[in-house]
């Protein structure tokens, strides 16, 4: 039964790529502009790089956080931040997406997990950003011949629980989606402060206390400390062990929360009879 189970997932979300695939090529622009967005967001960094840290060196930096690496201290934040985006861009918008083209009552009759559904609607758009990050990073090799640090690699094993992590944020804001309806303003709000106060292109302890508090209380803050002590060898920001544990344990706990959240939103747009209402 399990396995059956498992097979109609990865068959739900074969079609879903699918679905997206034969959308993306529909629009050839978009298709060209893919290739172009590495470099896109390569020039922010760039014009950063050689206004601030030339070299790649950064005196300030090195005065907060023992380090002067500007650029792999940046890249580990800069590679957190889209993999942020893109679970909540896609995990929420997609949502919104089908209710403007009408769909979404046509999804929710479906007999399949609406969970699996929003989770299948992400994947093409990470293929993609993976795409999107390699060649970005080979920019960086060609242009400042410079090369993420060995030990980012040894870190990337932490990359699993904070998918984890993050699919259980984009779940549960799927849910708030399905609930309010509009998500454009919602989305670009709440990515944009958790990027913030992650500390993903900043050190976390140049912020104010009550800012450091919210940050402290993001688990993805963990997580993005934990991959720069292991690349930078810096000292963590709480003690390391605690790091790991509270990292760990909210990965666990996070994707069972956000498919309660959902379920529970999603059983009362049901009984209210607001699934189609937008």
């Amino acid at each position: 039964m399990r396995n059956t189970g498992i097979k109609v997932h990865l068959n739900i979300f074969k079609a879903i790529i699918w679905k997206n695939i034969l959308e993306y090529k529909r629009y050839p622009v978009e298709i060209v502009f893919t290739f172009f967005m590495p470099v896109v967001w390569f020039l922010p960094t760039y014009l950063l790089i050689i206004s601030f840290a030339p070299d790649g060196k950064s005196s300030g930096l090195e005065s907060w956080i023992g380090t002067n690496n500007f650029f792999a201290f940046y890249m580990t934040g800069v590679i957190s931040t889209y993999f942020i985006f893109t679970v909540f861009w896609e995990m929420g918008f997609s949502l919104k997406r089908l209710m403007d083209i009408g769909l979404l009552e046509t999804i929710w009759v479906c007999p399949i997990s609406k969970v699996v559904y929003i989770i299948g609607e992400s994947l093409f758009s990470m293929i993609r950003l993976t795409y999107e990050i390699a060649v970005m990073l080979i920019l960086y090799k060609l242009v400042f011949r410079m090369n993420l640090p060995p030990g980012f690699f040894d870190a990337i094993p932490f990359f699993i629980p904070f998918f984890l992590l993050m699919y259980g944020f984009g779940i549960a804001f799927a849910g708030v989606v399905l609930l309010i309806k509009d998500a454009m303003m919602m989305i670009d709000t709440t990515s944009f402060l958790v990027q913030t106060l992650t500390g993903s292109q900043n050190p976390v302890q140049v912020f104010p206390r009550i800012f450091m508090v919210l940050s402290m209380a993001i688990p993805i803050t963990y997580f993005i400390d934990i991959i720069r002590v292991q690349t930078l060898r810096i000292e963590p920001i709480i003690s390391y062990h605690i790091e790991i544990l509270v990292f760990l344990a909210t990965s666990v706990t996070f994707p069972v929360l956000g498919i309660k959240i959902f379920k529970e939103v999603d059983k009362k747009c049901r009984r209210d009879g607001t699934i189609h209402t937008h």
